[in-house]
């Protein structure tokens, strides 16, 4: 089946400990992507189709061709970072979305916050592929949320050791808390 949602994002990673860096120190990363084009760090997942995603408009953006698609970032060494990043939904079809961390390059295996614009919820998971449907296991649930179409919302992920936090709110700086989990089925990757 074809997927025709549009899933927009414009990523904004900086702060100490944070993603896709080397070692026990992050100087930081940004990606604002205004140079209409990804970078040489962004590669595509083995699933899915290069033609599903584009830079446009300084968003990186996801046509839904292609089914589960990925864009990374990183390196299988990165672990204990923060994830920042602003979503802004392009239709509120149930066609989740989310972002992905410590991902294993060569299984997919990952933990996940996906957007659920129907149900209203946001989730965090394990999964064990690059499907997000194989191996899932819920580690958390938040029911608050309330999608609007080509409005940014924004999600943080913080990993550190075994615990894993999932904040969300309008914008970075009114983001709260909504979900918290400790597992230790991954510990590094982008």
């Amino acid at each position: 089946m074809e997927r025709t949602s549009l899933l927009k994002l414009a990523i904004i990673l900086c702060f100490v400990s944070l993603f896709m860096f080397y070692g026990n120190y992050v100087n930081g990363f940004f990606e604002d992507f205004s140079s209409g084009k990804l970078g040489d760090v962004w590669k595509k997942s083995p699933a899915g189709l290069d033609t599903s995603w584009k830079v446009e408009k300084g968003e990186l953006t996801f046509n839904g061709v292609g089914g589960h698609s990925q864009m990374m970032v990183g390196d299988a060494n990165w672990k204990d970072y923060t994830v920042d990043v602003d979503v802004k939904l392009g239709t509120l079809q149930e066609w989740p979305g989310g972002i992905r961390t410590y991902v294993d390059t060569n299984t997919g295996g990952h933990y996940a916050v996906w957007v659920y614009p129907v149900q209203k919820n946001i989730k965090l998971y394990s999964g064990t592929a690059w499907d997000i449907n194989t191996g899932i296991v819920t580690l958390g649930t938040y029911n608050g949320f309330d999608p609007k179409v080509d409005t940014y919302f924004h999600l943080k992920v913080v990993h550190s050791g075994k615990h894993i936090e999932v904040w969300f709110g309008e914008n970075k700086n009114n983001a709260k808390k909504i979900i918290e989990a400790d597992d230790n089925k991954f510990t590094s990757g982008p």
